[in-house]
């Protein structure tokens, strides 16, 4: 498993870094965005979105409340997912990950 850490200077830099992300990514592919809150990750995979032509970055919003959020692009599903809020092994048993894993699927998991 590589592990990559970036600096970006603005919300701009973040999405482009995303777009460039997006270009190395091949699904099936699972990448797990670490970082504080409020560090940029929703705005990382804006950026990922565009350069997979899966939503705009005014689609893309953080799945804190909602968990999951899907964005489909012309090869590629995109599934955004923040575990914050997911205590037990049940409550992730539910969220159904398994579904998530298909041949054309890239994962953000927060």
């Amino acid at each position: 498993m590589a592990t990559r850490e970036y600096t970006t200077h603005s919300a701009e830099e973040t999405i482009e870094l995303g777009r460039r992300l997006a270009a190395e990514l091949t699904p099936p592919q699972i990448v797990l965005l670490r970082g504080e809150l409020g560090t940029g990750k929703t705005t990382l995979v804006k950026g990922i979105a565009e350069g997979f032509q899966a939503a705009s970055r005014d689609d893309v919003t953080s799945p804190t409340y909602t968990l999951i959020h899907e964005y489909h692009g012309g090869t590629v599903n995109l599934f955004h997912v923040d575990l914050y809020r997911i205590e037990t092994q049940r409550e992730f048993e539910t969220l159904g990950m398994d579904d998530l894993l298909g041949d054309s699927n890239v994962v953000l998991i927060e």
